[in-house]
């Protein structure tokens, strides 16, 4: 069945986003988010590089920090990303993923598909909870960081103005800054200074969703101005930011 043409909806929870929205064809890109993907109307295509062929799917996971493209076939898709701890080294990818299947999401896809306007956050966490456990096993949700990092990630979520440094960061758990540097990659599988690029932009989503233009949303979320801002967004999302001038924005600043 083909559903018509809607305005897409973005709710947002510091460590997670679900996105329903009119397919947007991305470029190669890779972000700090475990991305889950489906086909709400119509299978859609996706690899992991430009030199990949397309596979066509209707489900698709995407680990963290793994490069991947979208190409949408014109249709309405949903998007669950979900922030992780490095928990293995197993790559968790899988183009053709399985919970489309799974006897629960049924009811999952059909509240995305056709209720996505009367979602408020409550029914919006509810799904995600419902999704994830469908998509995601126990072993991959468990937030194991050290609590040096746990302490650290705390306040980088804490500020909203784009301050933090690797050196402030580290007094506040009493360690080295290359100590601390190193901690968090071996912990998250990204480094400090892109991880805060990422915790940048979601800050700046959040501003814009707050009524902020996206130039005032990128100075207040510490970007240097809005050409960097876009370039980030595009880097780690694969789209212009100027999509979520088309998306009705929820959030919810929970800590971590």
């Amino acid at each position: 069945m083909k559903l018509p043409v809607r305005p897409g909806h973005l709710f947002l929870w510091r460590g997670y986003a679900l996105v329903i929205s009119p397919g947007i064809d991305s470029t190669p890109h890779a972000h700090f988010a475990l991305q889950l993907s489906y086909g709400l109307d119509r299978s859609f295509r996706a690899r992991l590089s430009p030199d990949e062929p397309w596979t066509e799917t209707r489900s698709a996971c995407f680990l963290a920090n793994r490069m991947h493209q979208i190409d949408s076939n014109g249709g309405m898709l949903a998007h669950l990303f979900i922030e992780l701890p490095r928990t293995s080294q197993t790559d968790f990818t899988d183009l053709q993923a399985a919970f489309g299947q799974h006897p629960a999401f049924a009811a999952i896809a059909a509240t995305l598909a056709n209720q996505a306007a009367a979602l408020d956050m409550q029914g919006a966490e509810v799904l995600r909870l419902a999704w994830q456990a469908c998509a995601l096993p126990d072993s991959l949700l468990t937030t194991n960081y050290d609590t040096r990092i746990s302490q650290a990630l705390a306040h980088i979520h804490r500020q909203r103005d784009g301050l933090c440094t690797g050196a402030s960061l580290a007094r506040q758990v009493h360690l080295s800054e290359s100590r601390f540097t190193h901690l968090f990659r071996q912990q998250t599988g990204m480094t400090l200074s892109r991880y805060l690029l990422w915790s940048r932009m979601l800050d700046a989503v959040a501003f814009v969703a707050e009524g902020q233009n996206m130039t005032a949303a990128a100075h207040e979320s510490g970007f240097a101005d809005l050409a960097h801002m876009s370039r980030t967004f595009r880097s780690m999302m694969g789209v212009a930011p100027s999509e979520l001038h088309r998306m009705a924005i929820a959030f919810k600043r929970d800590a971590v």
